[in-house]
């Protein structure tokens, strides 16, 4: 699908799962070149009036991110494919509460 047949709303959901996608391959590649093959864990910080949230992989260990919400308790395994990454994120943040919102 061409971005010129995309809806803004879509856009911007593709924009922030690809952010992610893109934050979670770098943190599976340092984990990865220490030795760790924990999963990583999907949370969201909700959007505000005209501001996005946000997607955000954390590894298992991590502490929960403040300010942002479990989205899924399934672990994103060492054994998914980074080029796989963003497909994995878009389907399970369908619901979560990112895109921007009008006040």
């Amino acid at each position: 699908m061409s971005k010129e047949n995309l809806t803004v709303v879509e856009q911007e959901y593709r924009t922030i799962v690809q952010e992610c996608a893109e934050q979670g391959k770098a943190l599976a590649t340092m984990l990865a070149n220490n030795g760790s093959l924990e999963p990583l864990y999907l949370y969201a910080r909700p959007s505000e009036p005209r501001k996005p949230g946000r997607l955000f992989l954390a590894r298992e260990s991590a502490p929960n991110p403040m300010g942002y919400k479990l989205v899924t308790g399934e672990g994103l395994r060492s054994n998914v494919p980074y080029e796989n990454y963003f497909t994995w994120v878009y389907d399970r943040a369908k619901r979560a509460p990112v895109l921007s919102i009008d006040d």
